[in-house]
């Protein structure tokens, strides 16, 4: 058991650590047929979790070891302490009434919390810290997080199209229940129910998910509320995509840190990996379809091909929006085939062909199983998406003022988004509104977190947004800084997200179109190209590298801490609002 326990890291097992921690949170914090649980509930699974980690602890990693010169072991202990001070200091001036005896958001949060705390407080004491340890300590942060969000904000707070939960309800949540039921699709035009277009692969299952604890006596409408639980772990399985990508671009220390904590700690994969829709999911096979594209042009081999092909038809199954990954996709086969026609070399050529026949063999059938099924029986054109006729959301400026208009002040008077005619009008400007909803969901955020704080994580945001497109420039015209292909396939990838999501948003001029669920794939795309150009510019060992090196760090860690503390102040108010009714 110890040994299973310490092989369990997020370097040699990241999928299977991620998932084995997801598990924990979900039997220890997730929504059973009991209405009211007993702090001891919670206290018992930290016991135990304490236990894996100090086993865990024990583990002699074969990763080189932070030099002597750069371990803080007082300033990290430091840190670990005013993170337990705070947190104990919350737990104390919530309102007691029957705060120990009900299930309570805050007991995970403080626990939780108290135990990572004590586990860097440990490492610091040890001087056992390493990068991978420290991977996996913003990994486990993201997660507390995360489980203090949907335990408060469950999903009453914040949803796109989540509909009702009753019989032949519509929404996401009526999809969902309908696949609880019949376990097989809409028999008929999906177009007579609301949501029902999209393809079923989430909500199947999540349907599955819950008949399971219906097995075990739950009831739809206690078990429901796991469904964020759900979309939890896609957006785990996420970051340790992210994770996965930076291994393979070389991205080690500080430039594997800063790529990875962006990603785990940008409130846009928390508020989306809260959503009852599927965008989560789609965004995790994008993810897990880049990681392979570009292990498979590093070690063409079958196998890997076969995953991309599995997890793009996968993502395709989730939501119509996936295929927008196979552009860069393609781009890499392509190149893959040419280079090896140009060197003349027909025996790899072949076999390279042999591999993408593989792929198609494997991705068509899964991809264009929905769109075919529904053209053939219902007569829907392929790409459906619904007509919005939401009067409240209409955006009515000209196509050149969304365009251009980055000037205006009143766009920046309100660092959230201009929804229903706040302040006189609808967010108009694509870009500007992409920004602000990645930076803070509307719904959830604008009446707990306040105006300074949305400020300041709005223009942490701009910075960190700003930060990500100069290092990529800087990373595509630079020489040997990553191979033409990859340079090629991450250009592709940009323009082809920044080009739908556009033209989405001009074609449908809607508030809800202006949102960056559509275009999760850039933040990590953004995050990625942060670690790559400061992998660059600590190669030239400058002055001036030196201190941008230093400013990114800053604002990095500034927004991964906003974040933290947005988050945190969303679910506390939330908890407080409904403890007093």
């Amino acid at each position: 058991m110890k040994n299973m326990i310490m092989n369990l890291e997020l370097k040699k097992h990241p999928y299977l650590s991620a998932f084995i921690i997801w598990l924990y949170l979900f039997f220890a914090f997730g929504y059973f047929e009991t209405d009211s649980v007993v702090t001891i509930s919670y206290i018992v699974p930290m016991i135990i979790s304490g236990i894996i980690v100090y086993l865990y602890s024990l583990k002699k990693e074969k990763i080189r070891k932070i030099p002597e010169k750069n371990r803080k072991a007082p300033l990290y202990a430091l840190g670990a302490v005013v993170v337990s001070i705070a947190m104990i200091y919350t737990f104390a001036h919530v309102p007691t009434d029957d705060f120990l005896t009900s299930r309570n958001s805050f007991v995970p949060l403080v626990f939780l919390s108290a135990g990572l705390a004590a586990y860097c407080i440990f490492l610091s004491v040890k001087k056992k810290w390493s990068v991978n340890r420290i991977l996996f300590c913003i990994f486990i942060l993201s997660c507390i997080v995360h489980l203090f969000y949907i335990l408060t904000a469950k999903f009453f707070v914040s949803q796109w199209d989540m509909g009702s939960l009753n019989s032949g309800g519509h929404g996401h949540l009526g999809y969902i229940e309908y696949l609880f039921n019949n376990f097989l699709p809409l028999q008929s035009d999906p177009r007579e129910k609301w949501q029902y277009y999209h393809p079923p692969l989430h909500h199947f299952t999540t349907a599955m998910v819950l008949k399971l604890q219906s097995l075990f006596g739950g009831q739809i409408r206690t078990t429901i509320y796991n469904v964020q639980f759900i979309t939890m772990l896609y957006a785990m399985i996420s970051s340790v995509s992210v994770y996965e990508i930076c291994r393979e671009l070389k991205l080690r220390r500080l430039s594997l840190i800063l790529a990875f904590s962006i990603t785990a700690l940008s409130p846009a994969f928390i508020y989306v990996g809260g959503y009852v829709n599927n965008d989560m999911m789609a965004t995790m096979f994008t993810l897990l379809c880049i990681s392979c594209t570009i292990k498979w042009y590093n070690a063409q081999r079958m196998g890997t091909i076969l995953k991309t092909a599995l997890f793009f038809g996968l993502g395709m199954l989730t939501k119509m929006s996936a295929a927008l990954i196979a552009f860069p996709i393609a781009v890499v086969f392509l190149y893959a085939l040419i280079k090896k026609l140009r060197e003349k070399d027909m025996k790899s050529f072949r076999g390279l062909f042999g591999q993408m026949c593989a792929f198609v063999g494997v991705a068509a059938p899964m991809s264009l199983y929905w769109s075919l099924r529904n053209l053939l029986r219902f007569g829907i054109p392929i790409g459906y998406i619904p007509e919005s006729t939401i009067e409240e959301q209409f955006i009515p400026e000209s196509v050149p003022r969304r365009l251009f208009d980055f000037f205006s002040i009143s766009q920046y008077s309100n660092p959230y988004m201009n929804y229903k005619g706040e302040n006189g009008f609808n967010e108009y400007n694509p870009i500007i509104a992409l920004i602000k909803t990645s930076a803070a969901d509307q719904a959830a955020a604008k009446d707990t977190v306040g105006y300074l704080p949305g400020l300041a994580m709005f223009w942490l945001t701009v910075v960190i947004a700003s930060a990500a497109f100069i290092m990529m420039i800087y990373i595509l015209i630079r020489k040997n800084t990553l191979p033409f292909v990859l340079k090629l396939f991450f250009s592709v990838m940009y323009v082809v997200y920044i080009y739908s999501y556009i033209s989405f948003c001009i074609k449908y001029p809607y508030t809800c179109t202006e949102h960056i669920r559509y275009t999760m794939p850039l933040i990590v795309e953004g995050a990625l190209f942060i670690g790559l150009g400061v992998k660059e510019l600590k190669k030239q060992k400058k002055l001036y590298s030196k201190i941008i090196i230093r400013c990114v760090t800053i604002a990095a860690a500034a927004f991964c801490i906003c974040s933290v503390y947005t988050i945190i102040k969303i679910g506390s108010v939330l908890t407080i609002q409904w403890m007093t009714g």
